[in-house]
């Protein structure tokens, strides 16, 4: 049973709508008598709501003419967590509503924010994308520098966001919604500060962590930078195009944007997806299962990686340990050997010392 606040406010929201309810029309969808109705109208003129009564066969009650809502004061953290909840509604499709009661709420809450503010939401509901994986789930892997902006030493991998990136988000969605260049300050990787010049393309939602995408000016490539590590952001002027079949929720998946650094990387490994992914990340590389009708070749994948560092691809295949064959580059074979031989190195010489001193 609705509790009489809420039944206050549902008469309101009818009472918005427009026009003249009669009170049996008011009672019938309050589901209460029309003496509740009349104590209901005067619990909202105590609250200077001007409720007027409409005498006659049809009269009722009505908001008075020119009467508006004020506009809901909430600063613009709180803005931000309302609508944010909204769009995860929306995006898991794990709620009891509706998407359409979830659309008509965000329109609604948009309404009656100030008129700056509300531009600053509709930016975030307009740019930011969701990933397959739902945004509630804590962060599941640390990228390896694979053309990525990583983790700073100390920084707390489960972060709580705070007003910092709330104000990083609205003010990076608006930037790219309206394809404005932002400069910020941004931590890098092993906790330097550094300054960054991007063309933003959008924000992304993944596995609990939110990443813009964009064109940094500087390095002059793509790049994906975690908000909760960027502040000071500053709109710049000017405006810049997006490259035609730019996405921004690919850029954070992968295969990594291409960059004269990355090395093309394929090879052919007889695992499951789960124990592929224990090592490299979906954000780092694709794998497709190789259609096989014969015995020897069920159970491969077909990978494709863009690395930096090709060494960090012969640990991650001695880390797996299972059977691959590699495609291409030729340069990566070479590595793979040299590892192999620098393991057995080490493994003799330390069965040799045993030996000398038994």
């Amino acid at each position: 049973m609705a509790r009489p606040t809420a039944r206050v406010l549902a008469l309101l929201e009818l009472l918005q709508t427009g026009g003249t309810r009669t009170v049996s029309e008011l009672s019938e969808r309050l589901a209460v008598d029309e003496r509740t109705v009349r104590r209901y109208v005067e619990h909202l003129r105590d609250l200077d709501v001007p409720v007027d009564g409409v005498r006659g066969r049809y009269g009722g009650y009505r908001l008075a003419r020119h009467y508006r809502l004020p506009p809901l004061m909430l600063t613009d953290e709180e803005a931000l967590a309302v609508v944010w909840a909204l769009l995860l509604s929306e995006q898991s499709r794990s709620g009891p509503a509706s998407a359409l009661a979830v659309h008509s709420a965000t329109a609604k809450i948009r309404r009656v924010l100030p008129e700056v503010l509300a531009q600053r939401v509709a930016a975030v509901v307009q740019v930011v994308d969701f990933t397959a994986h739902s945004d509630h789930e804590r962060p599941h892997h640390d990228r390896p520098d694979q053309g990525r902006e990583q983790r700073a030493p100390g920084r707390d991998r489960d972060h709580e966001p705070g007003r910092a990136e709330a104000h990083a988000l609205l003010t990076l969605a608006e930037a790219a919604r309206d394809r404005h260049p932002v400069t910020f300050g941004y931590t890098t990787r092993q906790g330097v500060p550094a300054e960054r010049v991007v063309h933003p393309y959008g924000v992304v939602a993944h596995r609990g962590r939110l990443y813009l995408t964009g064109f940094d000016v500087q390095r002059q490539a793509g790049r994906t930078f975690r908000l909760d590590r960027i502040q000071a952001v500053a709109v710049l002027d000017g405006t810049f195009s997006a490259p035609a079949g730019s996405d921004p929720v690919q850029q954070v998946l992968g295969p990594l944007a291409p960059t004269p650094a990355l090395h093309d990387v394929s090879f052919r490994i007889r695992t499951d997806p789960a124990h592929l992914r224990s090592q490299i990340p979906e954000t780092l590389a694709s794998a497709t299962p190789i259609e096989s009708t014969a015995a020897s070749t069920a159970g491969w994948l077909q990978v494709f990686i863009r690395a930096e560092r090709l060494e960090w691809v012969a640990a991650a295949l001695a880390v797996l340990d299972r059977p691959f064959v590699i495609d291409h580059p030729e340069a990566l074979r070479d590595v793979v050997s040299e590892l192999g031989r620098r393991l057995q190195t080490g493994a003799a010489a330390a069965h040799d010392e045993q030996a000398a001193n038994r």
